[in-house]
């Protein structure tokens, strides 16, 4: 598992610098937002595990910021940053669903402490989730609704990756929280890769997940000539990051691949 990422929302530019330095020594990942309204543009653009917000802030509050986050599935991990005078909204926030509270300024040791058990209950939500779908999908087996072969690969509900986050029971894709509407196809292409990030999936190996055994007798030309279109139409759907870098890359000879980081894949074709 890859380091976790972490956003500091607070209006107080000493305190996102003190959390910051704490966290990036810490090996966590951090991003900042000096309001609310950043905070939610950094929660489009980024997959965040958790989140340390400042509740009394000016234009958007704390929780005017966690009633958006509740909005999103697998949302990120709240704890709350407040001052001894604002207790009493503290307890308010931590009723509506935050994980934990610190007083400003907390103590490095109990900053670290609260950040932990943070993310690990978000890994527990997460390994929940996949359970809960493992149990589904086998109960379906059982009552004859799956075949076999689908039933033997169980696969996690939700996939996420820079800024994209795909919801199979939901069929639904949403790029920093905004949805996509993709057809069928394009959803099982985006799926696929996405499961298996970083590594070239071959042209047959997606016109299997396609079209099942048929597609796994076809040549890796003839694969490559079937797919061509829906991938062109998925990529232009997708089209790139806020970085201007694209999220699925054609690797000439092996097939298509899925980039967690930009800054991690290969030499692409660009055809």
């Amino acid at each position: 598992m890859g380091k976790a990422h972490i956003l500091i929302v607070d209006d107080e530019a000493a305190i996102r610098l003190f959390l910051s330095e704490e966290l990036t020594q810490a090996g966590y990942c951090v991003h900042t937002a000096a309001s609310g309204e950043e905070a939610l543009v950094q929660l489009r653009s980024e997959s965040i595990d958790l989140v340390l917000l400042d509740l009394k802030m000016g234009g958007m509050d704390g929780l005017q910021v966690m009633e958006e986050i509740e909005r999103h599935p697998l949302s990120p991990v709240i704890i709350i940053l407040t001052a001894y005078a604002s207790l009493e909204s503290a307890v308010g926030a931590m009723r509506r669903g935050g994980h934990d509270y610190l007083t400003k300024p907390c103590r490095t040791e109990e900053l670290l402490a609260s950040v932990e058990k943070g993310l690990a209950r978000r890994r527990e939500a997460v390994q929940r989730e996949q359970m809960i779908r493992t149990i589904e999908e086998t109960a379906q087996r059982l009552r004859g609704q799956l075949p076999l072969a689908a039933a033997a690969s169980v696969r996690p509900r939700y996939l996420e990756g820079r800024g994209l986050l795909l919801d199979r029971r939901r069929k639904t894709v949403s790029r920093r929280g905004q949805p996509l509407p993709l057809t069928p196809t394009e959803f099982e292409l985006l799926a696929s890769l996405m499961e298996q990030v970083d590594r070239p999936v071959s042209y047959r190996e997606l016109a299997i997940a396609l079209h099942g055994s048929t597609g796994g007798e076809w040549q890796e030309w003839e694969a490559r000539q079937n797919l061509g279109t829906h991938m062109w139409r998925l990529r232009r759907k997708l089209g790139c990051d806020p970085q201007g870098e694209p999220y699925i890359i054609n690797i000439r000879g092996q097939g298509y691949q899925f980039v967690s980081r930009p800054s991690v894949h290969p030499e692409p074709s660009r055809d």
